[in-house]
């Protein structure tokens, strides 16, 4: 094949380099599963056959938009790829090979070098000292593992070694290996009967008389294999078979009892979840319901206050009109005699002085109307956040009790997974990952709810710490007003505080057999028992600080309980009407 391009001489060197190192095996061509592969484009990925390669090589070569190198390296591959077809000859390692579909048989006690092995010996030059892949292309059709040449004293002996694995399917190959060799006459029976002459190579799978004979050859297949039969290997490998069956068994019937404990919990779990969720409704349902009727008697009271104060307003117009009125009569009349006159001058000034005291009472009234309504908002503000704050409360608590059960059933779920047989595919690793990052991101979801639940419980904390507060001016503010300390009023401050014998009674939980208290009773009678055990009952619950100090608090003295906060505002608004009517 001519690699010259317009006569240049080195390109025609550089040719016969790239050929060489071809055929040395240095640029390999066919890869260890028999394929080919063009090694001149490096971008190229798909595998041919030898003919797809060749075809390849020469459309490259033949190309008029190509480098010249590139033109050149495939030039030479192609010169290979045609040199490399078989000559017609007789030698079997030069003809195409043909595998016989039934491999000769074997006896049973046999002894053959395992890994599977064969030998050929008396190779062609052209292989001679070459590339071991040009062997294992050659014999592909055998599936060699690889291919060893034989060396003697660094020198090649023109002998090599053909591997075909450790299992039995490796064992078919080497017998057919053999078989091919031994169908022209060139087997191990020719090799001994030409007594180690000829031009033809031969060619037989290793035995035991090989394994121990000297020389080059044995020391190979000593130093590279031991001695075994094939149906010990079959035996051997039918015996881990049944060892692995039955260890799996085990394992199936384990992992399915195990899978069972693992389903009956999962459906224990499923039903108390159902079960939480229709009582978390049901919950729910109740909570709404209380809520709008909360809402719905917070709009009538304040719709009712806003109702008397436009009624006062206007009572107190009708009042300043009249007044007004009654000044007019009281000019009209201030002409008639002087004696009237005076009179009616003193009338005059006492009815300014009393529309100047109507005038502050209004102020008054209205300053009193505008710190009612600001309480009303501000305790209304303050009934909705702790409300909000309570039913936030509940989900939190309610959505902390699903994570739980949302991480248990993940974690269920993934232990069935991995436990179950045939989990070893790609897919359901996939699908461990994915239950595995859900039941990370649910237990972050978890602590989070906890840290948030710790800020709510602060936060009602805190309400109702300023609602006490509230309470508290609330009762200063009412014990300004006269007249507060009506007994006949259902709403008043009561003292909670002990008699003057209670301060002997320490304990915290009051006893009716205790020492004390019987000799009381039995001294001033049953009144001044229930007296001391109410007051004592009072202020273990009304005292947020447990203290015995007296301390005054709004009570119903009608049923006989502490006053509501909405209670406490209706109250305050009465006393400011009564005040303004006074003045």
């Amino acid at each position: 094949m001519d690699y010259t391009l317009d006569g240049d001489s080195e390109l025609e060197a550089y040719g016969s380099d790239t050929y060489a190192l071809l055929l040395s095996g240095d640029i390999e061509v066919m890869n260890d599963e028999g394929l080919y592969r063009c090694p001149f484009c490096s971008d190229e990925k798909d595998d041919y056959n030898k003919y797809d390669l060749l075809q390849h090589a020469l459309g490259v070569g033949a190309a008029h938009d190509q480098q010249v190198k590139e033109k050149v390296d495939h030039r030479a591959l192609a010169k290979h790829l045609k040199d490399d077809e078989p000559a017609k000859s007789h030698s079997p390692l030069l003809q195409p090979i043909v595998i016989d579909p039934q491999p000769p048989q074997h006896n049973r006690d046999d002894l053959f070098v395992w890994p599977w092995m064969g030998i050929i010996v008396n190779m062609p030059s052209e292989y001679v000292g070459k590339s071991a892949n040009r062997l294992k292309e050659h014999f592909s059709r055998f599936h060699p593992v690889k291919v060893h040449h034989v060396y003697s004293k660094g020198r090649p002996t023109g002998n090599a070694i053909v591997e075909f694995g450790k299992d039995l399917v490796g064992f078919r190959n080497a017998l057919a290996f053999e078989s091919q060799f031994e169908k022209e006459g060139y087997g191990k029976v020719g090799w001994q009967e030409k007594e180690h002459g000829g031009p033809e190579p031969f060619g037989w799978i290793a035995r035991a008389d090989d394994y121990n004979a000297p020389g080059a050859i044995g020391d190979f297949l000593i130093k590279n294999g031991d001695l075994k039969t094939a149906d010990g290997i079959e035996d051997e490998e039918t015996m881990k078979n049944n060892k692995l069956v039955a260890s799996l068994s085990c394992k199936v019937i384990e992992t399915d009892m195990h899978i069972r404990a693992l389903k009956s919990q999962y459906q224990e779990r499923t039903v108390s979840l159902k079960r939480m969720m229709e009582q978390r409704e049901q919950q729910l349902q109740s909570y709404n319901q209380e809520i709008q009727k909360m809402q719905q008697l917070s709009v009538e009271h304040t719709k009712t206050i806003v109702d008397e104060n436009k009624k006062l307003r206007l009572d107190l117009q009708y009042m300043t009109h009249e007044l007004d009125a009654r000044s007019k009569q009281i000019d009209e009349l201030a002409a008639q005699t002087d004696c009237d006159r005076r009179n009616l001058e003193l009338e005059k000034q006492r009815n300014a002085m009393k529309f100047s005291h109507l005038t502050l009472a209004e102020q008054e009234y209205q300053k009193a109307d505008e710190n009612v309504l600001k309480l009303v908002e501000q305790h209304k503000r303050e009934k909705e956040t702790a409300l909000n704050n309570i039913k936030k409360l509940n989900e939190k608590l309610h959505l902390t009790h699903k994570l739980q059960l949302d991480i248990k059933h993940l974690t269920g779920k993934l232990e069935v997974i991995k436990l179950t047989p045939g989990n070893e595919t790609s897919e359901s690793g996939k699908r461990i990952a994915e239950l595995t990052e859900e039941l990370r991101d649910k237990i972050e979801e978890m602590d989070y709810t906890e840290n948030y639940n710790q800020d709510l419980i602060v936060q009602e904390k805190k309400t109702a710490v300023e609602l006490q507060e509230a309470r508290k001016l609330a009762i200063d503010a009412i014990q300004r007003f006269p007249g507060q300390t009506n007994d006949q009023a259902d709403i008043g401050i009561k003292m909670i505080v002990m008699l003057l014998v209670v301060h002997i009674f320490v304990q915290e939980v009051i006893r009716e057999d205790d020492k004390k208290l019987q000799e009381l009773k039995e001294e001033y009678g049953d009144e001044a028992y229930a007296a001391v055990t109410t007051a004592l009952t009072e202020l273990n619950e009304h005292s947020s600080s447990g203290s015995r100090v007296p301390f005054p608090e709004m009570w119903n003295y009608k049923e006989g309980r502490k006053a509501k906060t909405k209670e406490i505002v209706q109250h305050v608004i009465k006393l400011a009407k009564a005040s303004k009517k006074g003045r």
